[in-house]
């Protein structure tokens, strides 16, 4: 009997790793923990109970080999004490030659290749095989500046087998991927051209309550039925923020562009302003700055320290936001018609909630006498964008190799 194919859409980004594998999305931290000795606290192999735990949450504990190199990876990295690789944005190497491009996405197909077997009943302690077809993406700014990047990335992944050992126990767990095909696109476009083109009835729903919300006297027909309309999309990620424009329903690859500016610098920028803020208080490092921003407080103390990060990151922000604005305003002075501005990514969700981007998109929309609305996809759209337009490109390249 033919094996089946995992179908999986990478959406890599510099911050998080947007995966799906057979239709359940996996976030994991872009980060990676070199580890020079073996950790000594292995778990037995023959504790089925620990075992059974493990495996549950072997996608927060993933200590792997991978080429000889032994790694935490995702959330074991980013929650051990031990140093940890991500994103340097101070570095000039692109997304498809960072080492995290290819250890995250391979651990994480791998755990779940892991996962499936030991819910089918499998022995996982013997050699377990997985064909993989994949669909992923790399920023706009790469492929146009260095159109040998797509091929890299394909190449990375498939072009050899690749076996993944997962260290957590006493005995090896081996793990063979075989990618069947990889096809690379443009962040930004796929979202654009593909997942808000061919949107399902629940993200059809939530732009039409956003527009109803938002614009209610203005005729929605052709925001909500025209595939061929003339549109946006602003893709504000970690390290890049991406400009797709949809001409008539197809991408105008000529005028579209890619920044290298995302959240990832506000966040750089405000844990180097956190002493200046807080006389002296500071964390280890991006990561951890994070974490801060996102953590509940459950002391005055730590309430303090969540206010000092939240200040430095105000003070951060409006840079990120006028080459946000320059760069629009640069596409209007270009576009001769918008019938729409769709804005999503990760970094857009702090931008839209916290500051005035939305106000300063709009003048800029007045400045230029355009009369495009402005749809955002919101906190649960707004991060997966690009996974849903990759989900459809993967199933889709899925069921052509099925028909060969």
């Amino acid at each position: 009997m033919k094996q089946k194919n995992i179908v999986v859409a990478n959406d890599l980004g510099y911050g998080n790793l947007k995966m799906t594998v057979d239709d359940e999305r996996i976030l994991q931290p872009t980060v990676i923990s070199p580890i020079e000795q073996d950790i000594e606290d292995a778990i037995d192999h023959t504790d089925q109970n620990a075992v059974r735990n493990t495996i549950h949450n072997l996608l927060n504990e993933m200590n792997v080999e991978i080429d000889g190199k032994h790694y935490l990876v995702g959330r074991a990295a980013q929650n051990s004490t031990i140093d940890r690789i991500s994103t340097d944005l101070n570095s000039r190497s692109r997304k498809a030659h960072m080492p995290a491009a290819k250890m995250v996405p391979l651990s994480t197909i791998a755990a779940k290749v892991v996962q499936h077997a030991y819910e089918e009943g499998e022995d996982i302690f013997s050699p377990l095989t997985a064909n993989v077809v994949m669909a992923t993406s790399l920023p706009i700014e790469d492929i146009e500046n260095n159109p040998a990047d797509r091929e890299f990335y394909r190449g990375l992944f498939i072009n050899n087998n690749h076996i993944i050992v997962f260290k957590n126990f006493d005995y090896k767990i081996s793990v063979t991927i075989n990618f069947k095909d990889v096809q690379v696109y443009k962040e930004g476009e796929v979202a654009a051209a593909i997942a808000i083109k061919y949107a399902d009835e629940n993200l059809k729903k939530y732009i039409k309550g956003y527009l109803n919300k938002k614009y209610p006297t203005i005729d929605k027909t052709k925001l909500l039925n025209d595939s061929n309309k003339d549109s946006l999309a602003i893709d504000v990620g970690f390290e890049t923020t991406e400009f797709s424009l949809i001409i008539n329903g197809k991408s105008d690859a000529f005028n579209s562009l890619s920044i290298s500016n995302g959240y990832g610098d506000v966040l750089s920028s405000a844990w180097r302003y956190l002493p200046k803020v807080s006389q002296g208080y500071t964390v280890k490092d991006v990561i951890a700055f994070e974490k801060l921003l996102n953590s509940q407080p459950l002391s005055e103390i730590e309430e303090e320290n969540k206010e000092f990060a939240l200040k430095a990151e105000s003070t951060a922000t409006p840079s990120l936001i006028r080459n946000i604005i320059s760069s629009f305003n640069r596409i209007l002075s270009t576009t001769d018609h918008l019938d729409v501005i769709y804005v999503f990514g990760g970094g857009s969700i702090p931008l839209m909630e916290k500051t005035d981007f939305e106000k300063q998109l709009k003048n800029s929309l007045k400045t230029y006498r355009s009369s495009a609305t402005i749809v955002w996809l919101g906190e649960d759209y707004s991060s997966i964008a690009n996974e849903l337009g990759l989900e459809i490109l993967a199933k889709a390249l899925d069921k052509s190799l099925n028909k060969k």
